[in-house]
């Protein structure tokens, strides 16, 4: 019974959207605050407590590289326990068990990859990439054009044309955001939810 304190503080610890955004990023290499702060949406100095925090919970360590400090995963079983949460989460998505949250978006907003494939093949519909510009770089959906999350604030959509957004996957909270940032200006909003890992894991089969 001596762990269960123990796992209490780490489901505290990764009870936190933000920190578990970051910990995603970082599941594909080191970054520094200021990479993950463009690329998850959240302001430098709240990435930075987050990224604290996380390296006392020795969940993530640093090194230096000339004047930056690079965050990477701490060794250990890290990556199976959030990629666990992750499996978990899913599935309860699927079987209809997640928490109804103001920050969740309708789930008839939600489009499939059956559905996307569909939009792409007809036209018309504009597909918004809100990642990163490096992540986009690297790989995207075709067609897709990239207005990083930070950008929608300025970017004007026409309201006439159907708009849909995606990010890394299915548990990215930047299409999340960017489809109700993009309802509240009434402009006509879909949300892939597979994101471009659901995309590209298909495209590789």
């Amino acid at each position: 019974m001596e762990t269960i304190p123990r796992m209490s503080e780490i489901a505290s610890m990764l009870g936190n959207e933000s920190r578990l955004i970051l910990l995603q990023l970082l599941s594909n290499g080191e970054k520094s605050v200021e990479i993950l702060s463009e690329e998850s949406g959240i302001p430098v100095a709240n990435t930075s407590q987050h990224l604290q925090a996380l390296k006392k919970a020795t969940m993530v360590t640093t090194r230096r590289d000339g004047k930056r400090i690079l965050y990477r995963w701490e060794q250990g079983p890290l990556k199976d326990l959030f990629f666990a949460l992750e499996k978990f989460a899913l599935f309860s998505i699927a079987e209809g068990q997640s928490t109804t949250r103001g920050n969740t978006p309708n789930i008839k907003n939600n489009m499939s990859l059956s559905e996307l494939q569909k939009k792409i093949k007809k036209g018309g519909a504009l597909l918004i990439d809100v990642r990163s510009k490096e992540e986009y770089k690297k790989g995207h959906i075709p067609d897709a054009i990239n207005v990083p999350y930070n950008d929608l604030f300025t970017h004007k959509f026409p309201k006439t044309k159907e708009v849909i957004v995606y990010c890394r996957g299915p548990l990215c909270l930047l299409s999340v955001n960017a489809m109700n940032l993009l309802q509240s200006r009434e402009i006509n909003v879909f949300r892939f939810d597979g994101g471009y890992s659901g995309w590209e894991s298909t495209e590789n089969k």
